[in-house]
């Protein structure tokens, strides 16, 4: 059986001013008959009592003059109705306190009001006279594997297109699981421990609310400049964050591909409404968490390939002991333990580990476990954004070339063994317990030795 997919995307287009204008003010007027139609019950509760008729009456209201294409006013009424409907449910439940305004000028369009041919867009904006055209064939972003276009949403600038497709799911040969959080996404992929650094997005929100706190400062003095100001680095701050997330799960919606993967992701619907307002410090990290971006945009990236989206409870994912479903305690860093059996490792690794075995009721066995703890299945991944290296020997073979030290180069290729075992104790020491021989530990102390002294000479 298949499913439908949705997937929009933006385009440039100079749009007609005076249409947005126009139906700009057609919602705001439809705005003010539809709100005098919410009524109020004893206990408080808002009821729209909005009917065919009141529909009719307003429609025939806003055609007078109204020299564009009827099929907008129409669109417009219903874009209307749905914000109140939806400012209801909030009302009621004790979520919204004011009353909704008009404040975007975008025009929805129907598939009543535009043609698709030969990948030309022909939009009507006043019946028989005007259209506006435009050509998605010039834009390779766009896919062309859609079966249909379903509406359009047009704004200052920019015209969003909605695709639709219909897809046969994939059954997958396996499952991929994610944890996602401030600074890194780890998955296990494959068999394989696979993580995502988010650093670079991360440091950005934070380059963000430090100018944040300045303009809030400027406030006091130029409020008009601050608040535009706050919306210039705000909106800046959005696109960045999405054009990364966009890119990421780009990248991991094809490596599923490839494996033929589905995913499982953490169930954290209304995550920040549940923990925020318990401290300031702690609504600031949160505040610079992408999880749920991440999961909409995988979710559908994956959809639209035919590859499945399964979503489990992650209470205890952290907490509970993959191999005995024992209690885990923290034992060092973010190193966890279990009590029961002594299976100690990652607390990152142990969720994924966990969030895999529920949502593909598969249980994970002993050798397999350890498979996917093996040291190579352990090695951090290259951030997908930032050029920097993993390795110590190709950051020492940088910094020879900076200083140009022909010493240094010689000590790399002489001591490269020792400087693969000091790389390979670091990440192990990172996720496992090893005990070392008292030999190979002075051997590497003595390495260490070697390398001040070159370092101390260049």
């Amino acid at each position: 059986m298949k499913e439908e997919v949705i997937k929009s995307y933006k385009v440039p287009v100079e749009a007609p001013r005076d249409l947005v204008e126009a139906y700009f003010e057609a919602k705001r007027r439809a705005l003010r008959e539809v709100l005098d139609h919410v009524t109020y019950s004893q206990t408080g509760k808002a009821h729209l009592r909005f009917k065919a008729v009141d529909r009719r009456r307003l429609r025939n209201k806003l055609l007078k003059d109204w020299r564009y294409s009827k099929h907008y006013i129409d669109s417009a009424i219903n874009s209307v109705i749905g914000l109140v409907k939806g400012w209801i449910k909030l009302y009621n439940r004790g979520k919204a306190e004011t009353k909704p305004r008009i404040t975007r000028r975008t025009v929805y369009i129907k598939n009543t009001l535009f043609s698709y041919r030969d990948g030309v867009l022909k939009i009507s904006v006043e019946p028989n006279r005007r259209y506006l055209e435009v050509d998605l064939r010039e834009y390779d972003w766009i896919p062309k594997d859609f079966d249909r276009i379903e509406g359009l949403i047009l704004a200052e600038g920019e015209l969003i297109v909605t695709l639709k497709r219909e897809v046969k799911p994939r059954r997958p040969r396996d499952w991929a699981s994610f944890d996602v959080n401030l600074t890194n996404i780890t998955a296990l992929i494959n068999g394989k421990i696979v993580r995502y650094s988010l650093k670079q997005l991360y440091h950005m929100h934070r380059v963000y609310e430090n100018k944040r706190r300045k303009i809030q400062k400027l406030s006091k003095h130029k409020p008009k400049t601050a608040k535009k100001l706050m919306e210039k680095y705000s909106r800046r701050e959005r696109n960045r964050a999405k054009d990364f997330m966009h890119k990421l799960t780009t990248k991991i919606a094809g490596e599923l591909s490839e494996v033929e993967s589905g995913a499982i992701l953490e169930n954290l619907k209304n995550i920040k409404g549940r923990i925020l307002r318990r401290s300031k410090d702690l609504n600031r990290r949160l505040s610079k968490w992408n999880a749920r971006t991440f999961q909409f945009m995988l979710e559908y990236k994956l959809k639209w390939l035919g590859l499945p989206v399964k979503y489990v409870n992650p209470k205890y994912s952290s907490k509970t002991c993959p191999l005995c479903s024992g209690r885990m305690a923290t034992y060092e860093g973010r190193l966890m333990k279990c009590k029961r059996c002594g299976f100690t490792a990652d607390r990152d690794i142990i969720a994924v580990l966990n969030l895999q075995m529920w949502g593909s009721g598969v249980t994970l066995k002993g050798d397999e476990l350890l498979k996917v703890l093996s040291l190579e299945a352990m090695r951090p991944k290259a951030d997908i954004c930032l050029s920097k290296a993993t390795s110590a020997e190709p950051l020492m073979r940088e910094l020879g070339k900076l200083v140009s030290s022909e010493k240094l180069e010689s000590f790399i290729d002489s001591e490269i063994m020792f400087l693969t075992r000091v790389e390979d104790a670091y990440i192990v020491a990172r996720y496992l317990l090893r005990r070392y021989e008292r030999r190979e530990v002075e051997e590497l102390l003595k390495f260490a030795e070697r390398f001040r002294e070159v370092i101390e000479n260049i």
